[in-house]
């Protein structure tokens, strides 16, 4: 009975323990590049600007693993691209997985089908997937959420591949091979060219 109640005692702990690693984000974890940070409260804003944004996460180099945030954009057409960079070596070698929020609620079902991506710069920039391969490395989210709310976006990327899930998806949104086999670390919270965007809960995921 003793042994039966340790087992029972250990598989309620298991549930309990937390599956995720926080990652805590503050101005002075961060090397912000191409952007102004700010911070408020458990969040990190960054500002708008021409060309992609980074704050890069001092101290995490990962190039296998799961990585999951909150990120919140805006529904400003063309103008709101927010996401995780990862397997980055900088500014210009990197993998981004990312949403375009001001698709979500779009009428237009090619424009909904655009709401999730994965890149891969400098080769394979989304206008190089979409005209070589269309409908695979963006998808929909499947959902309308509002675009200017926060989602949770999990990226999980080893073994040749990466999967993006949202809002806690049961099935990847996004299951494609990765597009190189470099081999860099980095992390940063990102965002696309003239976007604005805000992020939270960082975390490591199993």
């Amino acid at each position: 009975m003793r042994a039966w109640r340790l087992g029972f005692a250990l598989l309620i702990a298991s549930v309990l323990v937390p599956c995720e690693a926080q990652v805590p984000l503050t101005l002075d974890a961060l090397e912000v590049v191409n952007r102004t940070a700010r911070q408020n409260g458990a969040e990190i804003h960054l500002d708008a600007a021409p060309g992609a944004g980074f704050a890069w996460i001092k101290g995490l180099d990962m190039n296998v693993g799961c990585l999951s945030l909150d990120v919140k954009g805006s529904n400003e057409f063309a103008r709101s691209f927010v996401g995780i960079a990862f397997r980055a070596l900088d500014a210009d070698i990197y993998d981004t997985v990312y949403v375009r929020p001001f698709v979500f609620q779009s009428d237009n079902p090619e424009h909904v089908a655009n709401g999730l991506q994965y890149m891969s710069m400098p080769e394979f920039g989304w206008p190089v997937l979409r005209q070589r391969s269309p409908g695979v490395y963006e998808k929909s989210i499947g959902s309308r959420p509002d675009p200017a709310n926060w989602v949770h976006l999990e990226v999980r990327f080893g073994g040749g591949r990466v999967q993006a899930f949202v809002n806690r998806a049961r099935e990847p949104q996004l299951d494609v091979p990765l597009l190189t086999s470099q081999t860099a670390g980095r992390v940063a919270l990102w965002v696309g060219n003239n976007s604005s965007g805000g992020f939270r809960q960082l975390a490591r995921c199993k």
